[in-house]
């Protein structure tokens, strides 16, 4: 048994380690009493600018107010003179940094993805080298529509190799999301060097030169997007870009491709037989017809149009079987 005065004395000696300042500063922290203990901070300051005890003791302040640039300014002045800090320092600011990290995640996760971004702003003021909170950011500023700030955030992680796909294809697609065509085509076909079969840098290529009416390219590499694999809505999406543009014959091509993967499309079927319409296709036209008639029976305008297919082909005898059928039903 360790006699009573003995543990008086390690008690005593603890004691005298401790200095004034910091057990004034560690009673007010331990009450939660951030005022008192700032004010114990600054009056030591006021007496000696240079204090590395205060100074440190002021970065600690600062960091649990998510002061971080200001409480680095106090910690390296306290390490110019003290560079024993330096362990307490880094452990502080390595817990920080995964508090707000930590915070930031979970933030995403209930999709709030203001507070993600002010979370790994924060950790960013910490570490700012540290790549794994770039993806991030700029996902949550791509899902608010803050494109501009999602390049910066996707540019600061595409250096990292593991990372460089997802990012370069992030960046380009946030350049295309701000109107900047030219920049998503160049970021694109950068990556598409590395990854030529990935679809979505394919994907936002396609769309790019589409907006800036380059139709030859734009059909080159959306067909290198289909043939790598793709999205029937996408396809049909494209099919419609196309149409919209007057671009008739590279519309028909995809809008053939939707119909071997969905042979029963109204839609697509109806755009098609107006397609078949302008370019004189009339065999083509009646087919798109008899299909559309087949879904809708007792529609008129279906066969009202396939009337017209069956005259604009030649085929009097089924062109007035639908004329005398629409007259008896009038």
């Amino acid at each position: 048994m360790v006699p009573r005065f003995l543990l008086l004395g390690f008690l005593l000696l603890f004691i005298s380690c401790e200095s004034t300042l910091e057990r004034e500063f560690n009673h007010a922290m331990s009450g939660n009493d951030m005022r008192a203990a700032t004010e114990h901070v600054e009056r030591a300051l006021a007496d000696n600018p240079a204090d590395p005890e205060a100074n440190y003791l002021m970065g600690r302040i600062l960091t649990e107010n998510r002061n971080y640039p200001k409480a680095m300014e106090y910690f390296n002045l306290a390490l110019a003179t003290a560079p024993t800090y330096q362990k307490q320092i880094d452990h502080i600011l390595e817990t920080r940094y995964r508090n707000e990290f930590n915070s930031a995640t979970a933030s995403w996760e209930h999709g709030q993805y203001e507070a993600t971004i002010s979370y790994l702003d924060a950790a960013i003021q910490i570490y700012p080298d540290r790549w794994e909170k770039y993806p991030l950011k700029g996902e949550a500023h791509k899902n608010l529509g803050q494109y501009e700030y999602a390049q910066q955030a996707f540019t600061r992680c595409v250096s990292i190799e593991h990372m460089q796909r997802f990012c370069g294809t992030n960046l380009a697609l946030s350049y295309f999301k701000n109107d900047q065509f030219e920049q998503a085509k160049r970021i694109a076909e950068r990556y598409l060097e590395h990854y030529p079969q990935d679809r979505n840098l394919l994907k936002v290529a396609a769309y790019a030169y589409l907006e800036t009416d380059d139709v030859e390219n734009a059909d080159s590499y959306f067909s290198k997007y289909v043939d790598s694999g793709f999205t029937y809505d996408a396809l049909r999406q494209f099919a419609t870009e196309l149409n919209n543009m007057g671009e008739i014959y590279a519309a028909e091509r995809f809008y053939t491709l939707c119909l071997r993967v969905n042979p029963s499309d109204p839609e697509v079927l109806a755009t098609l037989s107006s397609i078949y319409l302008e370019t004189g296709n009339y065999d083509l036209m009646v087919q798109a017809n008899e299909r559309l008639l087949s879904l809708e029976p007792d529609n008129t305008i279906h066969k009202e149009r396939l009337m017209l297919a069956y005259e604009l082909a030649g085929d009097i005898e089924r062109y007035r079987a639908i004329q005398s059928e629409l007259d008896t039903n009038e």
